[in-house]
């Protein structure tokens, strides 16, 4: 093909899923949705491949990769213009977790289908065993909400009604659950003009063409970078989740080699054994998820599609692990073994990488549910955040604070729509003062956050991790502060809570608040630039105490100053400790 072609028509569609992921941010009805951005849109091409994605989630695009295929699989032949199928079952489809729904509808041209427009998008409420649906302490699938293989949501442009009244039926929130789905559908159906405006400009023949010859670039140029990297087998490297939900005494391990072979990246993942609760992993979520890490170290400028994971094989641990669980355990945490999954390809990375990759991150992509019955409106509420923490180290510069991670790319929720829209007031958020990891180069600081219920009362699910085993320092750096979490901090009823909580009944008044952690230094304290020090005392970042006792260096007064005298001194002493 004419190159020049060839990229106007890759770029015209990329620009296409943009504007879908766009109409959806507009569209959705749901703070999780037009707030916090947690969907993903995606173009395949006629057998499944993905082309492009608008706003992508490294999380959803194994399993919306999976659910096309199972899509075509059961209905290809029978597909016809106007149809719609909708998905979020996670073992006949692969999905993450039932509060991820996927709508996928098929694009025709001369009656053939050309192409396949797909979207994920979570759900604040589907039903479940408790308020805001993801329950920590679940122990089989059937209680983390109303599971739907795939199924046909539109005929031919026609609403199946019958469906939507099932979908309705079983969540707490229908208004708003089924103003995402209708958004969802209506977005793709949208996607549908605007892909068949390109195709009557250059035919199904060359767009086709075009697609597939972009996905042979990906890979190509993908396994140029890879050919950089030395032979070799690196690794293993570990870390750990703190506990399933269910027994809060058992920490679950995860690890990875990597093994590079000329052009080509082999990981080998270990697990501990299936979890009871909800911290257990589908294998798709990976196959996306390893890929986009690797593309993020090696060339960021790259276009993802199918073509970045030719040259990527992964090996999973067997059946009955938490990385390839057995159908019907639960999965709603799914984020949690993709995180430390992350973290440990990471290190892998950064041995075979030196000086290339950042340290491990806080493990962001936790998320509090607060649900209840608001008085004001007469109908119930489902407030559904992904909070953020700090990122590791960077190459040549301190890790960012307040940053959600590489696998999650979410927005925080402002506080002014928290506030708005829900019987709730955000009374504190700030850095979590000090919480990155020490080191040459600091790791990025955490948050912290208050939510105060002004409701008669409301039910909270917390689902995160690391408040055990904090985020790894790289090459003598320290590991990052560790998270928590508390009921009424600050008062003679405080009460600190654990990692994971379920339907915790609050009444009005109350307080929650997480302390989310900061992600891992990089080199040693003792090296870091007395001057950096004093800034970071200055800026908030560290206290005096800290910067003495981690860093050997002496700040006085206010404004702070230095006193390089008895930095050498305390680090001096240091060094010999």
């Amino acid at each position: 093909m004419d190159p020049v072609r060839m990229e106007v028509i890759y770029r015209a569609t990329q620009q296409i899923a943009r504007e879908l992921a766009l109409n959806m941010l507009r569209t959705g009805y749901s703070s999780i949705i037009k707030e916090s951005q947690d969907f993903t849109f995606s173009i395949f091409d006629r057998e499944g491949r993905m082309v492009a994605q608008g706003y992508p989630q490294p999380l959803h695009m194994g399993a919306i990769s999976a659910q096309v295929q199972e899509v075509l699989r059961l209905y290809g032949e029978a597909m016809a213009p106007g149809d719609a199928f909708i998905v979020n079952h996670p073992y006949r489809a692969c999905q993450n977790h039932a509060t991820d729904v996927t709508v996928i509808a098929p694009v025709f041209c001369d009656g053939e289908r050309i192409a396949l427009i797909g979207n994920t998008a979570h759900k604040p409420d589907f039903g479940g065993k408790v308020p805001g649906t993801n329950a920590p302490d679940a122990t089989e699938v059937f209680q983390e909400g109303l599971l739907l293989p795939p199924l046909r949501l539109y005929s031919q442009g026609r609403l199946h009604e019958d469906l939507r009244t099932i979908i309705m039926s079983n969540t707490r929130t229908p208004e708003v659950t089924w103003g995402d789905i209708e958004a969802q559908a209506k977005t793709n159906f949208y996607g549908l003009k605007k892909l068949d405006e390109l195709l009557s400009v250059y035919g199904k023949e060359e767009v086709s063409a075009c697609w597939l010859g972009w996905m042979d670039i990906a890979e190509e140029e993908l396994r140029k970078h890879i050919r950089s990297i030395p032979d070799g087998t690196y690794g293993p490297c570990e870390d750990f989740l703190d506990d399933d939900g269910i027994d809060p005494h058992k920490s679950y391990r995860i690890a990875a080699t990597l093994r590079v072979r000329q052009d080509e990246l082999f990981f080998d993942l270990e697990a501990s054994e299936e979890a009871r609760g909800p911290i257990n992993l589908r294998p798709c979520v990976m196959r996306s998820l390893i890929p986009c890490i690797v593309v993020a170290v090696l060339c960021p400028e790259l276009p993802v599609n199918e073509g970045i994971s030719r040259p990527i094989h992964v090996t999973f641990p067997p059946e009955g692990t938490i990385l390839n669980p057995r159908y019907p355990a639960p999965v709603n945490m799914y984020v949690r073994p993709s995180q430390m999954t992350a973290s440990v390809i990471q290190m892998a990375l950064a041995l075979a990488l030196p000086g290339r990759v950042p340290a491990p991150d806080s493990g962001a992509g936790g998320s509090v549910s607060i649900a209840g019955f608001d008085a004001r409106l007469n109908r119930w509420f489902s407030l559904y955040e992904i909070y953020c923490g700090g990122a590791g180290a960077r190459p040549n510069q301190d890790g960012p604070s307040a940053l959600n991670s590489l696998v999650v790319n979410v927005m925080n929720t402002p506080v002014e729509a928290v506030e708005t829209e829900f019987p709730i007031r955000i009374k504190r958020y700030e850095l979590f003062e000090g919480s990155g990891g020490a080191g040459r180069l600091r790791g990025g600081d955490g948050m912290r956050r208050d939510w105060e219920i002004l409701a008669e009362e409301a039910f909270v699910n917390l689902r995160s991790d690391r408040f055990k085993h904090s985020a790894p320092g790289l090459d003598r750096a320290l590991s990052a502060r560790p998270s928590s979490a508390a009921l009424n901090p600050g008062t003679q009823g405080e009460q600190a809570l654990p990692s994971k909580v379920t339907g915790l009944k609050l009444k009005g008044g109350d307080v929650f608040r997480i302390q989310y952690g900061g992600g891992g230094g990089r080199g040693s304290p003792l090296e870091r630039d007395p001057e950096s020090v004093l800034q970071d005392v200055w800026n908030g970042y560290l206290s005096a105490q800290t910067a003495r006792e981690v860093y050997g260096v002496a700040v006085e007064g206010w404004p702070p100053a230095l006193n390089l005298e008895e930095t050498r001194r305390l680090r001096a002493r240091l060094a010999r400790s």
